[in-house]
């Protein structure tokens, strides 16, 4: 069988949807990996009364908890203002280096604390004034938790890069209000001026505490300065220092010189060592030595005399002869002695050399251990040389340090006690009274109102997406591309959505031609035929994910527009369990598909001609034993090949796939499969799982039907419908033209 295995050959392009191909029905062309802007706008207008009802709701509310707020929970806010001052000398500024910005901001931090401190509130909730307030008695006397909700209703802090503290607090009564901030301000105050004074008497305490340990300190430092100079020559040290440094360097120069000569002597002699002692070199001295040996001499001596007289013989007696024989023999011996001689004295002035070799290594390193020590002593003493110089200047170092601390600690005594007699430390004062609230600082009407417009409009709008979310149901043809990755060719209005009279879908392109259901299915015939070439779509299988979805219908009504637009077609019933053709079509034969793949006739025997041109019926036939055995069959296989060869197209109205294995195995014999989905009826997962099982066993889904789409607000279908029988009203059609029954007919490319 043939197929689609490329976008590219259908002549009618397709839109690529997460890995299945959208046709020209799908809903605005979103993609279906994720929403865009178009999808926020169909989930508003299709959730439209839910976002307004929840709104209405959700604002109701934000209104009613305002007036509710305004007339019995009102809250009405007054604020203070401190100012922390600094001494006149010492005047907050940034270019100031005794006050740093950062201390500052530290200071106005521990005073705002301070203010919200349990103790204070707690004198503050004593006053008998405070006791005749609202806010106290809303609490029946428990002073205790009175003090810790004032702590957290009370807002102190700090403004930015300023002097300033601000302290504010809400009531009911805006004349309580105010009466707590001036109550709490007071006791602050005297607090603030008790605890500056404390402060600054142990402040000069400290100091003068500090000085006198300081001024010790120095004391035993200069002492200590005394007795390091009586037991050191400080006028000496230099010099000592300098002349050690030179001794330890000329030191380490002459180790380095003696580590040179040994490591030549040490590579020399491995390599005298390495070899066999008649494989050593000679040197002229030696040779010089062994020539002038005296018992070598004499051999040499001897040889060269019987050389001679070896020479006179063999002119008178000849070489022959017993006496020059004789005399050859005593040269040959001397010259034997020779050279034994020659090798004595070579081995003996080689293994002479080596152990001088040796002899000189060794003199070498104990000469190296005597100046190692030397380096040593010498490098120990200047060392020690090193910590008296440290130690004098760290001492030196610290009498300066001291001195420095003292004289300082002198002048800061005297300025805290200029302080303290004159009261020019740091001070706070109120720089902006509480004054009574007029209007309530709680509900903010602008602010409320507004903001709960905004908020009930958020809300009811995120109901609305979340009612979308969760909805699991199949109502568009955007569900079914998105989630069950198909592509769309095309969709069916509910019957009960047409203004035309349709008793029954099966029937409505035979005999409701002008409806917008007979037009829908005719949209499915173009959509599939410019969805890939002829070749590829001649043998289908229509099926479906559960009974009820509606594929016999679409099945019926998709091969009654195909044989009006001039096809032959061939619609089987292969639902053995469910069989559905032979009641919508008069006089069709009780036997059919399964009497054929038993043997009990051909194909043409009992195949039934409709009323419909160019459109023949085959019925499921009794219900045979083995119902998915029969169709995977080869007799299965050469009925479809007999069929095709017969018509144009041929239509296998199918079983479910998700309840019966035999739409499984007839999607493997087919061109293609169109799966059909009812809306509502249908859940994204149950149409997941349908295309899933086809993929599976690798049947080629051309795409799907939305089955039975109800109008749903703000959608299309709504408009469609409308538009639909408003174009085709009889005030749109010429008087003397006739309407058209159905669209001519046309042949497929």
């Amino acid at each position: 069988m043939t197929s689609i295995t490329n976008a590219s050959e259908s002549p009618y392009p397709l839109r690529e949807h997460g890995g299945a191909q959208l046709g020209p029905a799908m809903e605005g062309g979103a993609a279906a990996g994720g929403f865009g802007p178009a999808d926020l706008l169909r989930i508003i207008k299709q959730r439209k009364l839910v976002i307004i009802f929840s709104f209405l709701a959700l604002y109701s509310i934000a209104i009613g908890a305002t007036l509710i707020t305004l007339f019995f929970f009102p809250l009405y806010a007054t604020e203070s203002y401190l100012e922390l001052r600094p001494p006149p000398d010492r005047a907050f500024s940034i270019a100031d280096a005794t006050m740093r910005p950062d201390e500052l901001h530290s200071i106005l931090e521990t005073e705002a604390r301070k203010l919200k401190q349990v103790g204070l509130l707690q004198q503050v909730v004593a006053l008998p004034e405070f006791k005749q307030t609202t806010f106290y008695k809303s609490y029946d006397n428990d002073a205790m938790k009175c003090v810790f909700d004032l702590q957290k209703l009370l807002s102190v802090a700090p403004i930015p890069d300023t002097q300033l503290i601000r302290v504010a607090f809400s009531a009911s009564k805006p004349d309580e209000a105010q009466s707590i901030v001036k109550r709490l301000i007071e006791r602050y105050s005297d607090q603030y001026k008790t605890d500056v004074s404390d402060r600054e008497r142990g402040r000069v305490a400290g100091l003068k505490s500090t000085q006198t340990k300081i001024e010790a300190d120095l004391r035993a430092k200069r002492t200590d300065l005394a007795a390091f100079r009586q037991k050191s020559d400080i006028s000496q040290l230099d010099t000592q220092r300098t002349v050690l440094i030179q001794h330890v360097s000329d030191l380490r120069a002459q180790l380095s010189q003696l580590a040179g000569q040994i490591a030549d002597q040490q590579a020399q002699l491995q390599q005298f060592e390495g070899l066999r002692l008649q494989d050593i070199p000679i040197s002229a001295e030696m040779k010089l030595i062994i020539e002038n040996d005296p018992v070598l001499r004499y051999y040499r001596q001897q040889v060269e005399a019987l050389d001679i007289e070896l020479k006179a013989a063999s002119g008178y007696i000849g070489e022959n002869h017993r006496q020059y024989q004789i005399l050859k023999s005593r040269r040959d011996g001397f010259m034997q002695q020779e050279s034994s001689k020659r090798e004595e004295l070579i081995d003996d002035l080689r293994a002479r050399n080596l152990e001088t070799l040796k002899q000189a290594i060794a003199r070498l390193q104990v000469q190296q251990l005597e100046l190692q020590r030397e380096l040593e002593d010498a490098e120990t003493k200047q060392r020690e040389l090193d910590q008296d110089q440290e130690q004098f200047n760290n001492l030196l170092k610290d009498e300066k340090l001291l001195e420095s601390q003292f004289e300082d600690l002198g002048k800061k005594v005297m300025e805290a006690e200029h302080a303290l007699s004159s009261g020019s430390g740091m001070r706070m004062n109120v720089a902006q009274e509480a004054t009574k609230p007029i209007t309530p600082a709680r509900p903010d009407l602008v602010l409320w109102l507004i903001g709960g417009f905004v908020v009930s409009l958020l809300g009811a709008v995120g109901i609305g997406f979340l009612r979308e979310l969760t909805d699991s149901a199949v109502r568009t043809p955007l569900d079914v591309a998105r989630h069950g990755h198909l592509s769309v060719l095309g969709w069916v209005p509910h019957v009960d959505e047409d203004e035309t009279d349709i008793d029954e879908i099966e029937h409505a392109v035979r005999k409701a031609p002008a409806s917008l259901v007979a037009e829908c299915f005719r949209q499915i015939r173009t959509t599939l035929q410019y969805s890939g070439p002829l070749t590829t779509q001649r043998l289908l299988l229509v099926t479906s994910a559960r009974p009820g979805d509606g594929k016999t219908s679409v099945a019926v009504n998709l091969a009654v527009t195909l044989a009006r637009g001039n096809q032959r077609v061939l619609l089987i019933d292969c639902n053995f369990r469910r069989p559905g053709l032979r009641k919508l079509f008069e006089r069709t034969r009780p036997e059919g598909l399964s009497n054929v793949l038993v043997g009990e006739g051909r194909l043409q025997e009992f195949v039934t001609t409709t009323d419909v041109a160019n459109l023949d019926v085959l019925t499921s036939g009794r219900m045979p034993a083995n119902p998915s055995e029969l169709l995977g069959s080869t007799y299965m296989i050469e009925l479809l090949k007999d069929a095709m060869s017969r018509y144009d197209r041929v239509i296998l109205d199918g079983p479910p796939v998700l309840l019966i294995s035999d739409a499984l195995v007839l999607a493997t014999m087919v061109d293609g499969v169109i799966v059909v989905a009812r809306a509502v009826a249908n859940t994204k997962g149950t149409l997941r799982r349908a295309r899933e099982q086809l993929d599976k066993v690798g049947g080629h889904v051309i795409g799907a039907v939305l089955n039975g789409v109800e109008a749903r607000p703000g959608g299309y279908f709504r408009q469609q419908y409308r538009e639909f029988y408003d174009y085709t009203s009889d005030e749109t059609i010429p008087p003397e033209l006739p309407a058209p029954a159905d669209e001519p007919d046309e042949k497929t490319a």
